[in-house]
């Protein structure tokens, strides 16, 4: 009997059926992807850091080393399992060229680089250890599709030539947020190439299993060991691997809980909207000894049918939609391995998810036991409340406005120039760099005076940024990336204090600051070099704290005399601005081509193009995301109001009809419907605005906090806000509502006498 019950159900709630097993699969399967890309993404980046046995401690280091006292050190130390140096031939973008396109506007620090002895291995597509011959190089997989690259191109370097025979993941650097990128080329070719780069070094460490990387590096520091470079640890690797690729799952997630709670809203009008159709059947299931609890067991039997159909259908769904998604994912890190597993991790993430839909399903259900028989036989009775039913349409307005705003403001925001003070990037309109060059302090002081004569720069400021040995209050030592300058004319965003404005201050990042105990008003001293080869010590007090995601999340801000400093510059940054901000590109290309010649290391680009250059990657997926969001949530919209307005006019259905009766055309009755429709969208979407702005950006925040980026504010384009996504709400619900009240027409006068 219960068979026949169910299939009966099902044969004459065709669409109520249909609607209900499409939001258990749009749920099984949001959920389903976020657990599938989240561990591919892990189990592929751990894979391929396993493989390529990723160090544990590195050191960059330019300029002279002394390897028998690393070699010491490290013999020294129980928790070194091993360690080697290895050369990075830095080669000025200006004289590398694939094919017909040049590296000249590339953000990247591009060099040659040999495959190691011991640790640290590139490997190519495949996850193989890769052992190029003379003549052959390897190139960086993410510029396979950036300047599409095939094997077989000529890679061109000054006047050498060699052939592009693959491509190589790099566990270190295959994130666009490494400012570096290697090329892998054979021991011959590389000592061949060496006069045409600067070598810097790569002091790496493999630790052995449960050592603290803390505490290893302030042993390395403390021995006074090379330093005059970036420091980076296994979990920064890790972090700055699934960075791109994490906020993809984080929109997807978000996405996923927000359509949860629309879901649980629309299934709990559809089974309210049957059970007011079959409301004389299950009042004579009920007279005829049935009792309310069986009643109820016939429902549930249906709607976990659903739940089955629904969770093979995302499953389904989640695989055929993370092939597009994970492109770039695999890519970058190859396959995870351990598929099985994944899958079991999908399939428990939809059985939650179905779970919590199953008991919304089951409270809503038990009013069939409260109904009474007598009642409901005539037509009195109710299964849930007549109030407030238009909240439930307001509330989904906001919820789908949210999910299509979140995903276009975190796009916008990437791609705002304003970005950049997350990154320790003052807010200018082109960023010069000068680095890997003997003579950086010469042709910094150059840049100075050119840009000083340009009538065209508004404004600029030069940086120089060095490595630095400082002395936190508990006695504990450690080299700091100092960024000395002027940075009152751009700067960044601080969440404590303000910017040095004295050489007695200093500024530190806000990892920094967690990692060093360190706060506002703390004393640092730093050590600097005079120019008579003395150190002299300066106590500077902590004025700010800033978010910055770049070199490790690691730097700290000053303002030391340079006649006073004579610390060697590791890099050196120029910001400008101009007074016509529509001549930044046109400048910056001029700016290049005249510095081509003595330009070795010059790279001058508007802020836009930097941050594309990081970030482009990560936009491009996201702008994707927000495309499938935005169709979903127009979808869910336009079947949730159709399915609460087929609800009211079936409760209301009588009423309805009175007012036939008394004379009133069926659009007088949609008209007073449209207008209590428009209400509650109108309401939804200014929720959901504020919602998509405040809430979403706090959200949002939460994982940018994890990289050292506080204080996180959505920029927003309100052509997206205040446009874009109420048009295409107002039009999905207005096309909803216009199809839903077409029932209005099938009510007839006499249905009131019954």
């Amino acid at each position: 009997m219960y068979r026949r019950l169910i299939l009966n159900d099902f044969k004459n709630n065709k669409l109520a059926t249909v609607a209900t097993c499409i939001f258990m699969t749009v749920n099984a399967a949001l959920l389903g992807l976020a657990v599938l890309l989240f561990v591919n993404l892990s189990g592929a980046i751990d894979r391929l850091m396993d493989v390529a046995e990723t160090p544990d401690f590195l050191q960059m280091h330019t300029g002279e080393i002394d390897e028998s006292k690393i070699t010491e050190f490290a013999c020294q130390r129980n928790d070194v399992d091993k360690m080697q140096i290895c050369g990075f031939l830095n080669i000025p973008n200006s004289r590398i060229q694939i094919g017909d396109k040049s590296l000249d506007g590339n953000i990247q620090d591009n060099g040659l680089f040999c495959q190691n002895d011991y640790f640290d291995y590139l490997v190519d597509m495949d996850n193989n250890v890769i052992v190029p011959s003379a003549g052959e190089v390897y190139v960086p997989v993410c510029y396979r599709k950036e300047y599409g690259i095939v094997r077989g191109d000529l890679l061109h370097i000054g006047s050498e030539t060699l052939t592009v025979t693959g491509f190589l993941r790099d566990s270190q650097m295959n994130s666009m947020m490494a400012s570096s990128k290697r090329f892998l080329v054979s021991r011959e070719d590389y000592d061949r190439l060496s006069s045409i780069g600067s070598e810097e070094y790569l002091i790496e460490f493999k630790l052995k299993k449960g050592s603290d990387f803390s505490a290893f590096s302030t042993a390395y520091e403390e021995a006074g060991l090379p330093g005059n470079g970036p420091t980076i640890t296994y979990p920064l690797i890790r972090m700055m691997n699934a960075l791109s690729d994490g906020m993809l799952i984080l929109v997807i997630l978000l996405i996923s809980v927000s359509i949860l709670l629309i879901s649980t809203l629309c299934i709990r009008c559809l089974i309210l909207t049957g059970l007011e159709k079959d409301k004389y059947e299950i009042g004579m299931m009920k007279a005829v000894g049935v009792s309310g609890r069986g009643v109820r067991r016939i429902y549930i039997s249906k709607y976990l049918i659903l739940s089955l159909a629904g969770t093979i259908l995302g499953f389904l769904t989640a695989l055929l939609s993370a092939t597009p998604l994970s492109a770039q994912m695999k890519e970058l890190y190859g396959d995870a391995g351990k598929q099985g597993l994944t899958y079991i991790f999908m399939i428990l993430g939809e059985i939650l998810v179905e779970a919590v839909i199953l008991l919304s399903i089951n409270r809503t259900l038990k009013n069939i036991e409260k109904a009474p028989t007598v009642s409901i036989l005539n037509g009195l009775g109710s299964f849930g409340k007549k109030k407030n039913l238009w909240m439930p349409a307001g509330i989904i307005t906001a919820v789908s406005t949210f999910i299509l705003l979140v995903p276009l403001n975190l796009s916008s925001t990437l791609k705002a120039p304003g970005f950049v003070t997350y990154m320790g990037i003052g807010s200018s309109q082109i960023r010069i760099d000068i680095r890997q060059m003997d003579n950086i302090t010469t042709l910094s002081e150059n840049l100075d005076k050119e840009l000083s004569a340009d009538e065209r720069v508004s404004g600029f400021t030069l940086m120089r940024t060095g490595s630095y040995r400082t002395v936190m209050p508990d006695g504990k030592s450690v080299n700091l990336l100092i960024e000395s300058g002027d940075h009152g004319k751009f700067p960044v965003r601080y969440s404590k204090g303000t910017y040095p404005r004295t050489d007695a201050e200093i500024a530190l990042s806000i990892l920094n600051a967690e990692e060093l105990g360190s706060s506002v008003e703390d004393s640092i001293e730093v050590y600097l070099k005079g120019t008579d080869g003395s150190t002299t010590v300066k106590s500077c007090r902590v004025c700010g704290l800033y978010s910055d995601i770049t070199n490790g999340g690691k730097t700290a801000k000053a303002c030391f005399d340079t006649a006073e400093d004579a610390t060697p510059v590791m890099w050196s940054i120029a910001y400008v601005s101009l007074a016509d901000e529509s001549l930044a590109g046109n400048w910056t290309k001029e700016f290049r081509e005249n510095h081509v010649s003595m330009g070795e290391g010059i790279k001058a680009m508007p802020i836009s193009e930097y941050l594309n250059g990081i970030y482009g990657g990560t936009i491009s997926t996201i702008g994707k995301a927000s495309v499938v969001t935005t169709i979903l949530a127009m979808v869910v919209l336009f079947v949730v109001i159709l399915l609460l307005l087929r609800l009211l006019i079936w409760r209301e259905r009588s009423d309805s009809s009175l007012k036939k009766a008394f004379g009133f055309a069926s659009r007088d009755i949609q008209k007073d419907y449209l207008k209590k429709v428009s209400v509650a969208v109108l309401l939804g979407i200014g929720l959901g605005i504020f919602a998509g702005v405040i809430p979403g950006q706090f959200i949002a925040g939460l994982f940018l906090n994890s990289l050292g980026a506080r204080g996180f504010r959505f920029i927003i384009n309100p052509a997206y806000v205040f446009a874009l996504a109420p048009a295409l709400t107002i039009i999905t619900a207005f096309a909803a509502t216009v199809i839903g009240l077409l029932e209005i027409k099938t009510i007839r006068a006499f249905e009131c006498l019954r």
